[in-house]
């Protein structure tokens, strides 16, 4: 009786407390939806989520704070100070010594190679053209983990599967033991995650992966980002082993999850909408002439509207629909102010159907990109987000990582007519939104 009174009391000291202290200041943007007294989103999350959707408000943010929110920091254990979970401090160094590595001369050396891997992919779907529908996404999984790491890493073909299988095995794993610890609000704190079975797990996973890309720089076959890398230790003792192989981890990882989600969303636009695809098959053609040879730089930097179609894809189907950064000062934006010392989540998903995009804004119109006004509308840096926002944002968003994915496209398209509907597919947020379901689809050998 007594303890139950005691209790009730409490509650009330609490609440009056949080009614006068912690309550949400008025000029504070708006809550997410679901906040509740005292306990914010933790029923949902963790703590309270301020969410950003204007452009102006969410590029000032992103180039205010460069720290990420605390969820990011799941993956230390794992990435350290790779460019995703490093600190501002160390981020800030970093990127200055790795841009060098991802210069468009740079990247223009791994041309061949993309190429060289998309023509295995083009060679391994023959495999499914009596299959009325199948799983694309892990042939495109394949082609990302062998072009990356190739180019990164610089692997011959023998050491590649190395790759391919126990760290494409491990990655999976210690990916979803993220998201089962997101979940579990409890598991934030690290004081309990620390003696948690999902710990001991990461443990061995974390394991599995050192020792993997550990050896790596021992049997590099040719200059990829990783020989620039030992170059840079060598001559400026900038980078340690472990730093190497904390970035080491980042490109392939990153690009893992990031790339063959954004690829796959991208055939199945393609295979939806038929105009679109006999638009692509026309450019290829008149490009490359009706022939079977690779793509140069040159021919690529033709394929416009092919690009036109991968940039509206990533638009409204973006592997990263949110992006949380860690507020470190007080921030006055255009109607509000963001308090130090709270977390600001900046809405990608929100930000690629803004009203500026027009009242199309939520259709699919490769043709937009192709318009000249849209060269003044991205005068707004923040409307087009899908490789991050602000300085901090992805290190291959200009060139690699659609160098990449515009070949395969192209090798692809070039090869097969495609059969699929986007509309059907079901995605789920697992470090990335990425398809589970209704993203198969069907292949027909061009004559």
């Amino acid at each position: 009786m007594y303890i139950a009174v005691g209790l009730v009391l409490l509650c009330f000291v609490v609440l009056a407390v949080w009614t006068t202290w912690f309550r949400q200041k008025p000029d504070a943007p708006p809550m997410l939806p679901g906040f509740l007294p005292i306990i914010g989103h933790s029923h949902h999350l963790i703590g309270d989520r301020k969410l950003l959707s204007d452009p102006d408000d969410c590029l000032k943010l992103a180039n205010t704070c460069y720290s990420k929110s605390y969820i990011y920091d799941f993956a230390k254990d794992f990435i350290n100070n790779g460019l995703i979970t490093a600190d501002a401090a160390t981020w800030k160094v970093n990127r200055k010594l790795l841009n060098p590595a991802f210069n468009q001369q740079v990247l223009d050396t791994f041309i061949n190679e993309m190429n060289i891997q998309a023509r295995n992919v083009v060679s391994n779907l023959k495999n499914e053209l009596d299959k009325k529908s199948f799983d694309v996404l892990r042939h495109i999984v394949s082609f990302t983990l062998s072009t990356v790491s190739r180019t990164s890493l610089g692997l011959a073909d023998e050491d590649q599967k190395i790759i391919d299988t126990d760290y494409a095995a491990a990655i999976d794993s210690i990916f979803a033991l993220y998201c089962d610890r997101f979940q579990k609000v409890w598991l934030h704190l690290n004081f309990i995650f620390k003696w948690s079975e999902i710990k001991r797990k990461q443990d061995r996973l974390l394991k599995i992966l050192h020792n993997i890309m550990i050896p790596v720089r021992y049997f590099c076959k040719f200059k990829p980002i990783l020989d620039q890398m030992l170059q840079m230790a060598s001559d400026h003792g900038v980078f340690s082993d472990e730093d190497i192989r904390e970035h080491l981890d980042t490109l392939v990882a990153a690009s893992y999850d990031t790339t063959s989600s954004a690829m796959t969303h991208m055939l199945l636009a393609i295979a939806t909408y038929p105009e679109i695809q006999d638009r692509i098959y026309n450019e290829i053609q008149e490009v490359m002439q009706n022939k079977d040879d690779d793509f140069t730089k040159h021919d690529l930097q033709k394929l416009v509207y092919l690009e036109a179609v991968m940039k509206e894809t990533l638009r409204l189907h973006s592997a990263t629909p949110i992006i949380g950064r860690k507020i470190d000062v007080d921030i006055k934006l255009k109607n509000c102010t963001i308090r130090a010392n709270s977390t600001s989540i900046i809405g990608v998903y929100a930000l690629h159907r803004h009203p500026l995009w027009g009242p199309d804004a939520n259709e699919f119109k490769p043709e937009r990109w192709l318009d000249p006004s849209i060269s003044s509308l991205l005068e707004k840096p923040a409307l087009f987000a899908a490789f991050g926002i602000g300085k901090r944002n992805c290190i291959g968003r200009k060139s690699y990582s659609m160098l990449m994915m515009k070949i395969v496209l192209a090798h692809i398209v070039r090869q097969y007519h495609i059969s699929g509907d986007i509309n059907k597919v079901v995605c789920e947020f697992d470090i990335v939104l990425k398809p589970v379901s209704g993203h198969h689809i069907g292949l027909k050998l061009r004559s």
